[in-house]
């Protein structure tokens, strides 16, 4: 073995001059040599300068681990270096967003101008302000078997919500009495209607709650 390695090296310095390994595209860092079928001595030759083996000779051929290359170190995903962007450089449209520059948006910290709209209309022009609760009874309480009371808001006050309770009325002491409707009647009215279940002697009457709210003005 030290003596084939010895010819090897030998064989190489002798054709230093040549191209040993191989510097041709798509061969690069290829060493080719001769090994002798009955000593087994190994010795470089040219094969890309017409160098050949003889007869008694096997032709073998290696990468030598350092001139090479992967065949594709230069792709990624199948694309050359070249054609990504390097360090620094800025895609084309990079300023675009669906085909508008930047500043077509809104900054940090910056406001759209109607932020503070809605349909073009103020903020403050939807709920309104608060004008109170109204409480409202019927005008005597009596054995009457229907009743019907309506509150409405003042001015142009509108209904926001309400209830409405039947009295005297309690757990321990239950009428026969049921409410049948109970709700707004357009923007600014609050109506309960109560009947008798069976009839009944005793006086009852009803009682309502309303919220209310004033208005928003106009746009």
């Amino acid at each position: 073995m030290v003596v084939a390695l010895v010819a090897l090296l030998i064989a190489a310095s002798g054709a230093a001059i040549a191209d040993i390994p191989s510097l041709s595209e798509g061969n690069e860092g290829i060493i080719t040599a001769c090994r002798d079928n009955r000593s087994g001595v190994l010795r470089v030759i040219d094969a890309e300068g017409g160098q050949t083996c003889s007869s008694k000779e096997t032709e073998i051929a290696w990468q030598d681990g350092f001139t090479g290359k992967v065949a594709d170190s230069e792709l990624l995903d199948g694309y050359d270096s070249e054609d990504f962007y390097a360090a620094g450089s800025k895609v084309a449209d990079s300023e675009k967003l669906d085909g508008q520059d930047s500043t077509a948006f809104l900054g940090a910290n910056q406001k759209a101008a109607d932020s503070e709209k809605l349909d073009g209309v103020d903020s403050t022009q939807f709920m309104g302000t608060f004008s109170g609760r109204m409480d409202a009874f019927t005008s005597e309480s009596n054995s009457a078997q229907l009743k019907t009371i309506s509150v409405q808001c003042p001015g142009t006050g509108r209904v926001v919500d309400g209830y409405a309770e039947i009295n005297p009325n309690t757990a321990s002491e239950p009428i026969p009495v049921a409410l049948q409707t109970v709700g707004s009647i357009g923007n600014n009215i609050w109506k309960a209607t109560a009947s008798e279940m069976v009839p009944y002697d005793g006086n009852w009457g009803i009682s309502v709650n309303v919220l209310c709210v004033k208005s928003p003005p106009g746009p």
